[in-house]
């Protein structure tokens, strides 16, 4: 029982804690954590380009092994070298982290949002949900999700979170998310959430939707595959290519994360959508925490390319 009052107090600490202040704009990590400063001009691209990634950032007392501030600043060098506008990550929970990635994150994307559902004084976390862009987005609407079951998502105020932003002059929506897995019906509701409070509220004809996140359903089971794109409303998904490299090790063959698109009436083309492999594996004393390769984080990143 012990046990059970000390996870009670650390989560209390830990939201005590988690009290935004605004961070300086002139701090990065030291010049010597950063392998790559140089931040590739996107200006004249006529691609919009974006990235989802959960990168398992959890409180600083859930699962100590995950080395998070290494790899927090090799995720930081990692977003350097690539030229997304915007990218959507999930799971960043962890407070001084997530502050680590905003400063050091902050001369390439200004413009920072989230993480939703965040109160204080109180034994639950936020919704891990943080986008970062290098241009302004409107935050029109979020939610959290009414119910949860398992306790990985009970401490969490998981929901998502709707973006508008404009790229060359066209307008776009963006959802970022991450639901819960077993059981589906649970995923489902969280599902119907996101449709009902988020996209079907704010549906403009000719403004696209890109729904970016960690989705807690396999793309091999098909039949929860098939009812998820339904409730969504999501027609003829692109498929996602593998751009993992071959001969890496054990590749993790499953998919829950995903990008999807509802074009609506719009002249939005998804001209690429991969499955990455983002950095080397992290480990503990030496050894790999996951036989399989990874990267740096326990998911694979999701990116896509668009134009009109």
């Amino acid at each position: 029982m012990k046990y059970v009052y000390i996870i009670i107090v650390l989560f209390f600490i830990q939201n005590v804690k988690a009290t935004e202040i605004p961070l300086p704009t002139n701090h990065l990590f030291s010049t010597h954590t950063l392998e790559h400063e140089k931040i590739i001009n996107t200006d004249n691209d006529d691609t919009l380009k974006i990235l989802s990634w959960n990168i398992h950032m959890l409180p600083y007392f859930i699962y100590y092994k995950s080395k998070k501030r290494i790899r927090a600043k090799q995720i930081v060098n990692q977003m350097y070298e690539r030229d997304y506008h915007i990218i959507v990550f999930q799971e960043v929970f962890h407070r001084r982290v997530r502050n680590k990635l905003a400063r050091a994150l902050k001369k390439k994307y200004p413009y920072q949002y989230g993480p939703a559902n965040k109160k204080r004084l109180s034994l639950k976390t936020n919704s891990g949900i943080w986008v970062v862009s290098d241009r302004p987005l409107s935050l029109k609407a979020t939610t959290k999700f009414e119910v949860a079951t398992e306790l990985d998502n009970k401490w969490a105020r998981k929901g998502a979170m709707l973006f508008e932003g404009e790229f060359n002059g066209n307008i776009f929506q963006l959802i970022g998310t991450h639901t819960q897995g077993n059981p589906r019906i649970i995923n489902n509701h969280q599902f119907h959430q996101i449709y009902d409070e988020l996209i079907e509220p704010h549906h403009e004809e000719d403004v696209p939707v890109i729904i970016c996140g960690d989705m807690n359903c396999q793309m091999k089971e098909k039949k929860d595959y098939n009812q998820m794109l339904k409730i969504l409303h999501i027609e003829n998904p692109e498929p996602m290519v593998d751009a993992r490299p071959e001969k890496k090790g054990n590749i993790v063959k499953r998919t829950i994360d995903y990008i999807f698109v509802r074009k609506n009436k719009s002249k939005i083309k998804v001209a690429k959508k991969r499955k990455l492999l983002i950095g080397p594996d992290w480990k503990q004393g030496g050894k790999k925490i996951y036989l399989e390769t990874v990267g740096l984080s326990d998911h694979y990143p999701i990116d896509i390319s668009l134009t009109w």
